[in-house]
């Protein structure tokens, strides 16, 4: 894959607050609507896309990704090939993950799709590669951290993800997206949700996973070891007294399975 120059983002920087409100108030209406979620990477990106592919490309792992450009969403679509791999394993564990909700390993790509400016954030072949990629690193983000597709799960995945990036780079969607999921949660399980969020951000802050980890390769090993490889700390050792779930008028705690 040929190599792309560094672009400028100078004209990125200005976000446009209205237009977040409002993709964010579409979300709370309708969780559905997952194409404002890339509604919200356009009008906040402040170049945050940018840096986040070269600090990919600097990494030791990634000008072989960029040159191989293994295609993940083609692995984790082949659900009947998941289905082969061993109990236990990274692989089986997303394809539960992914079929109890029914839900299909291209469903941010086709979520991405609906918003025609996202694909100008990542211009040419390598960064659209690498736009397509992380869109399929946040399920399996929720894979090994055992945050629910829910939103609650989906507001616990926000803080640990902010948790996370924030030993590089602070993205702005990011900080944004959990603010606002926090402030529109359930009134009557804020306190547990606040709660719970920071012990999540605290996690994704001691984890290490590498933008250049090759997810590819992992998907048959036991997902107990991923986890240890990417410094995840278990579910019941930073929430001993359950998991937040829900998706309507009140979040709850469901014991650790």
């Amino acid at each position: 894959m040929e190599s792309s120059p560094r672009i400028d983002c100078s004209d990125r920087k200005k976000a446009d607050w209205p237009r977040a409100f409002r993709a964010i108030r579409r979300l709370q209406l309708d969780p559905e609507r997952t194409d404002q979620v890339f509604e919200l990477n356009v009008v906040l990106d402040g170049g945050d896309t940018e840096r986040r592919f070269q600090q990919f490309r600097a990494l030791p792992d990634g000008p072989s990704l960029l040159e191989k450009a293994p295609v993940l969403l083609d692995s984790l679509s082949d659900f009947e090939a998941l289905r082969s791999l061993e109990p236990g394993s990274l692989g089986r564990a997303y394809l539960h993950l992914m079929e109890s909700n029914d839900y299909s390993a291209d469903g941010l790509r086709r979520a991405a799709a609906e918003i025609e400016e996202f694909a100008t954030l990542h211009p040419g072949v390598e960064r659209t590669w690498f736009a397509q990629r992380e869109n399929c690193v946040h399920d399996l983000h929720h894979t090994v951290t055992g945050y629910g597709q829910d939103a609650a799960g989906e507001t616990a995945l926000l803080a640990f993800v902010d948790g996370l990036y924030c030993q590089a780079s602070r993205v702005r969607v990011v900080r944004f997206g959990m603010i606002a999921s926090l402030v529109s949660s359930p009134l009557a399980s804020l306190h547990r949700t606040l709660a719970f969020c920071i012990q999540a951000r605290r996690r994704g802050a001691k984890a290490r996973i590498p933008s250049d980890y090759r997810w590819e390769e992992k998907l048959g090993d036991p997902l107990t070891s991923v986890q240890r490889e990417l410094r995840i700390e278990s579910l019941r050792r930073v929430h001993p007294r359950g998991v937040l779930q829900g998706d309507t008028a009140s979040w709850d705690v469901a014991p650790v399975g």
